[in-house]
C-alpha cells in the first residue's frame, strides 16, 4: 500500500482504504478501481492524498458486482418487527370500544427492544427498508414511521429522551384511523372518492381525541396525531398550520410518514430504496417540510448508499460507488487506447447509471 497525491492518481489504480470527506464520511470505498471520472470528482471534495494498492488492476480484480447475504441482525429485525406489529395491534384491538388502557409504557418498552437489535441508526434504517412479511396495516405503517422518526431524531443530535419521544409520536401518529370505516382505513391501494378522502382526513382529529382520553400520553404525541399532515407552507390539513405553529415532533413525523408512504409495500411501483425517497421529496416540494430537518435527513439517507452493496431489480448485485447530480455525470464514454485504457473501459462499462435506466432500480440494500 502507498499514499499518493491526487495529482499522481491514474485510471486502473485500486483504493487500499476508504477515501473520506473532511467530515469523515466515506466518499469512495476501499477496493474500487479508479477511473478518470472518479479522480476528477476527488478534486471537488478537497481530497489531497489517497491510499492505493501496490499493484495496478490487470483486470477487474475488485469488481463492482458481488453477492452478499443479508446480515443476521437484519433478518432478526424483520422477524421481531412482525412480532412487534402483532403485539401493537393486539393492544389496540378493543381500545376504542371498551375504553381499555393503551399500555403505552409496555408498548414503548417492546419498541426499544426492537430498535436495539441494530447497533447504529444507519443499520436500523437499512434493516427497516429490507423488512418484508406483513401485509400493509395501520400498525405496520405506524411502526415504520416510529423507526424512521427515531433515526431522524438521532441524526438531528437530539437527546435519547427526545429520540424516544419522536419514536412514540411516530408510533401513535395514525392511530385515529382505527376509528374510521374499514373500507377507508384498510390501507389497501385504491383511489378514494372525494367524499371518502374527506372522511379519511378526519383521522388526524380522531387520533388527537382518542389519545386525549388517556392520562400520561405526552402532549407532543397527541399533537403529532393531529398535525402530521400539516405542511410547513400552510398547505396541509386539518387546520392549515404553518412553520412554528406545527409541533416540532409533528414536523419530524411528517418527514418520516412521507418516507414510509414512498417505500410502502402496499405500493407495487415503489422500491424500498432511499433514492426513491429523495425523488419523492423533490417531486412533492421541499418547501412543504421543515427544511433544516429535511436536508439533514436527505444527506444522511444518501450517505447510507456510499460503499453499500445492493441488489438491483434485474437480479444484479453491485456496489454503490457514489451518488451524483445528473450534471456531474459525463455524457460520453472517454476515448483512448493502450492496456491501461482497456482496463478503464471495462470498469467504466460495468457502472450502471440508474437515472438513465427506467426499468432498473435498487431492490435491497445488503
Amino acid at each position: 500500500m502507498k499514499q499518493l497525491p491526487v495529482s499522481d492518481l491514474k485510471s486502473g489504480m485500486v483504493t487500499a482504504e476508504d477515501i473520506l470527506t473532511y467530515d469523515s464520511r466515506v466518499l469512495i470505498p476501499r477496493g474500487v478501481v479508479l477511473t478518470d471520472n472518479i479522480i476528477t470528482r476527488l478534486d471537488g471534495y478537497s481530497v489531497y492524498r489517497v491510499s492505493i494498492e501496490d499493484k495496478m488492476a490487470d483486470s477487474l480484480i475488485r469488481p463492482i458486482a458481488f453477492t452478499s447475504a443479508v446480515s443476521n441482525a437484519a433478518a432478526q429485525f424483520s422477524r421481531e418487527f412482525n412480532r412487534f406489529c402483532e403485539y401493537f395491534q393486539e393492544n389496540f384491538k378493543n381500545t376504542p370500544y371498551r375504553n381499555e388502557p393503551i399500555h403505552e409504557k409496555e408498548i414503548m418498552k417492546s419498541f426499544t427492544d426492537l430498535i436495539s437489535i441494530e447497533s447504529g441508526t444507519g443499520g436500523l434504517l437499512i434493516s427497516l427498508l429490507n423488512t418484508r412479511g406483513l401485509t400493509f396495516s395501520v400498525y405496520a405503517h405506524c411502526t415504520n414511521v416510529a423507526v424512521i422518526s427515531y433515526v431522524l431524531a438521532d441524526w438531528l443530535k437530539m437527546s435519547e429522551d427526545d429520540k424516544l419521544l419522536a419514536a412514540e409520536c411516530g408510533l401513535f401518529h395514525d392511530i385515529g384511523k382505527i376509528m374510521l370505516p374499514p373500507s377507508i382505513s384498510s390501507g389497501k391501494l385504491k383511489r378514494l372518492t372525494s367524499r371518502e378522502f374527506e372522511i379519511a382526513k378526519t383521522h388526524t382529529i380522531e387520533g388527537f381525541h382518542l389519545l386525549g382520553r388517556y392520562k400520561g400520553i405526552p402532549k407532543s404525541v397527541q399533537n403529532a396525531a393531529l398535525m402530521h399532515h400539516e405542511k410547513f407552507d400552510g398547505s396541509g390539513y386539518p387546520y392549515g398550520l404553518k412553520g412554528d405553529e406545527i409541533d416540532k415532533f409533528a414536523r419530524i413525523v411528517a418527514i418520516a410518514n412521507s418516507l414510509a408512504n414512498a417505500i410502502s409495500v402496499s405500493n407495487p411501483h415503489s422500491c424500498p430504496c432511499p433514492l426513491s425517497a429523495v425523488r419523492y421529496f423533490e417531486n412533492s416540494g421541499l418547501h412543504k417540510y421543515e427544511l433544516k430537518y429535511l436536508l439533514v435527513f436527505l444527506e444522511n439517507v444518501l450517505n447510507l448508499f456510499t460503499s453499500s452493496p445492493v441488489k438491483l431489480s434485474k437480479g444484479i448485485d453491485g456496489n454503490v460507488i457514489f451518488v451524483a447530480h445528473r450534471e456531474d455525470l459525463p455524457e460520453h464514454m472517454p476515448e483512448g487506447e493502450g492496456d491501461d485504457f482497456s482496463i478503464h473501459q471495462q470498469y467504466y462499462r460495468s457502472i450502471i447509471q440508474l437515472s438513465a435506466k427506467k426499468n432498473v432500480s435498487i431492490e435491497t440494500i445488503i
